[in-house]
């Protein structure tokens, strides 16, 4: 009885393992749908990140996640919404802002990662 409980544990970690081969640990996850508009560009101002975003729900101020990651004088950021997505028709377009951490503030370049693009700032 015993090993075959320890064959039946070792069949689902291999099968739990099989399931994450391949995924990016690198990769930004962006959480519920949303995308950055094309039509007004990401920008910085001062040290926010000012951004228009568009999402559908029933209501505005969903909330987002900004998420960096910085390598020598290069980050990349994004923004992870948070708010699940909502069975609403109506279209939410917001512009936003972001505080910037010092090191993203202070990088030489920064690309915003977005769902529907990346978007080079500086």
């Amino acid at each position: 009885m015993t090993s075959q409980k320890t064959l039946l544990r070792c069949t689902a970690l291999l099968a739990l393992a099989g399931c994450t081969t391949g995924l990016d640990p690198s990769a930004p996850d962006f959480g519920a749908s949303y995308q950055v508009s094309t039509e007004s560009l990401p920008a910085i101002s001062g040290t926010a990140l000012v951004v228009t975003l568009v999402y559908g729900g029933c209501n505005g101020g969903h909330t987002f996640q900004l998420i960096t990651r910085t390598r020598d004088l290069s980050s990349e950021i994004w923004l992870k919404k948070i708010t699940d997505d909502q069975p609403c028709d109506m279209l939410i377009t917001e512009d936003r802002a972001f505080e910037l951490p010092n090191a993203v503030a202070q990088s030489l370049d920064v690309t915003l990662l977005a769902p529907n693009g990346e978007f080079p700032i500086r």
